[in-house]
């Protein structure tokens, strides 16, 4: 009998892999808005 479903070390990869993809997003989300912070700050001088 052969069950269906995910093992315990598929869904620990998966979810390393996931945190992995949110830390950089969320870096290159605070570099944007940096950006666009120093450029509105340049637009006013």
């Amino acid at each position: 009998m052969k069950k269906k479903g995910f093992t315990m070390i598929e869904l620990i990869f998966a979810i390393v892999i996931l945190g992995i993809l949110a830390a950089v997003a969320i870096q290159r989300f605070l570099a944007t808005r940096d950006d666009v912070k120093i450029a509105s700050l340049a637009q006013q001088i």
